[in-house]
């Protein structure tokens, strides 16, 4: 089990964190046949086996095993054509009809304001609305009115990467990221912002996005001092090095799981965040101290 810090409990109690969902959110998803979302690798894998090309699809697959995502990506979009990369992004991310998990309705118990996600499905958002009685906003990197709502009281689920409802402005190869940071620089002021303001929690996501990265290291060297961001991560994944890393160059504390059992406890950490949060909801309405 996660042993959740006081002060991280309390933060997200009184409305200042945020949530940041990653893949390995979405990959507690199941439709009726038992089938899960596909990890970043096999999804890359199988747009690699449609290539024709056997020195093109060598190409992404030597990509792939070299660890470099984006230009694996960049070139399988490449050498597709546009219909079929779409309809493939179509039929993973929405046709197999994955249905949320336990997982996503705790984190929808949370109740934390703000959500971040890269995730181009809408598992978390749809339960999420379910739950809270359609009470939850959803906006887009790309939305011309996306900064209204940083300030406002209302829920609101970030998708940073886009959404699968408009495939074409999903974030997903190199080049994508480099225009989203050209055409889209005002939506990374905004998460600068947010990193001053509230404490951020990373579960399921890796901290390979080249944006997050950049965003976490200026906030770390520019802020030097102040309190961490968190990153949930299963202990077979976390070196004693590579921790040190990410508490010196991007300020983020690591809160380790055992990842036996499918990740069971990390479902049960989050089922026993919900009910902390609660009781330190109803301490600061006992102490109007918000």
């Amino acid at each position: 089990m996660i042993s959740w810090p006081e002060d991280l409990v309390r933060d997200i109690a009184a409305r200042q964190s945020v949530l940041f969902l990653g893949a390995g959110v979405s990959r507690n998803a199941a439709n009726a046949q038992g089938q899960h979302p596909r990890g970043w690798i096999d999804f890359l894998s199988h747009l690699a086996s449609l290539i024709t090309n056997i020195g093109h699809k060598r190409e992404v697959e030597a990509c792939i095993t070299e660890g470099d995502m984006l230009t694996a990506c960049e070139l399988a979009r490449k050498h597709l054509s546009g219909s079929v990369f779409r309809t493939e992004i179509l039929r993973e991310f929405l046709s197999n009809g994955y249905r949320p998990a336990k997982i996503h309705d705790d984190l929808s118990r949370v109740d934390s304001r703000l959500v971040m996600t890269t995730n181009f499905d809408k598992l978390y958002e749809n339960r999420a609305n379910a739950l809270q009685d359609n009470t939850v906003l959803v906006k887009n990197y790309y939305d011309r009115d996306v900064a209204d709502v940083f300030r406002r009281q209302d829920r609101v689920v970030l998708k940073i990467h886009g959404t699968i409802d408009s495939p074409e402005q999903t974030i997903f190869t190199r080049s994508q990221y480099a225009l989203a940071r050209r055409d889209y620089g005002h939506f990374y002021q905004l998460m600068r912002g947010l990193f001053v303001t509230h404490t951020f929690v990373f579960l399921g996501a890796s901290m390979r996005d080249p944006d997050i990265q950049l965003l976490l290291e200026d906030h770390a060297y520019r802020f030097e001092g102040t309190r961490p961001h968190y990153i949930v991560m299963p202990e077979d994944a976390a070196r004693a090095g590579s921790l040190r890393v990410l508490e010196e160059t991007m300020n983020l504390s690591a809160l380790l799981y055992d990842p036996s059992s499918h990740h069971q406890a990390l479902a049960d950490s989050v089922a026993a965040l919900v009910t902390k949060v609660e009781v330190a909801r109803e301490e600061i309405a006992a102490t109007a101290g918000w």
